[in-house]
């Protein structure tokens, strides 16, 4: 009985290796197959962030672009105005010398005491206080444009230095994404070679 048990399990110890030799090499196959599924799911993932910021960087580029575009219309607008009142003003000012001129003129004349010459003085010195007016009050929106053009300047400088570190992120990222993939390939190469 000794010897038919002893038979029957040497008979069957042969099945018994193969199976366990069979079953090592499926759980190698099925971790290589992980490791092969671990790098392929990290590398979609890489991949979608990279995407994920460089079209959030995109969206940011165009819409500095616009901004700067939109900013550098505003600030060529706004600098014709800005000669255009330093003109008027110039015209407002040489107008308000003559009248004063005039005015001195008519003040100093030996008619001086003629009403009609009295109406002409009376007559300039309102033409100078509306002059004086309206030079006060192109004064002022010169004033306010030449601020309107340094506060554009200032805001074109920002966003220009805002589009060149873009742009430097851009590069880098772009760098990254080359010396990602290296590794990737590298990666792929050792797991090939480990089947």
């Amino acid at each position: 009985m000794r010897i038919y048990f002893l038979s029957i399990v040497l008979m069957l110890l042969p099945i018994f290796v193969s199976a366990q030799y069979n079953n090592n090499q499926q759980l190698q196959q099925s971790r290589s197959f992980e490791r092969q599924m671990n790098t392929q799911n990290q590398k979609w993932a890489s991949e979608r962030d990279r995407a994920d910021r460089q079209w959030g960087q995109q969206a940011m580029f165009n819409q500095l672009n616009n901004k700067n575009s939109k900013t550098q219309k505003t600030l060529v607008n706004e600098e014709k105005n800005k000669e255009k009142l330093e003109e008027k003003t110039t015209k407002l000012n040489a107008d308000l010398k003559k009248q004063q001129d005039k005015l001195a003129t008519l003040e100093n004349s030996p008619n001086n005491a003629n009403s009609d010459v009295q109406k002409n003085i009376q007559k300039t010195k309102e033409q100078i206080v509306k002059s004086e007016e309206k030079l006060n009050k192109a004064k002022t929106e010169l004033e306010t444009s030449s601020k309107k053009v340094e506060s554009l300047k200032k805001e074109m400088e920002i966003s220009l230095t805002k589009k060149a570190d873009l742009e430097k992120k851009e590069k880098e990222e772009a760098e990254r994404k080359k010396k990602q993939e290296e590794i990737n390939q590298a990666l792929l190469k050792s797991i090939k070679s480990d089947k």
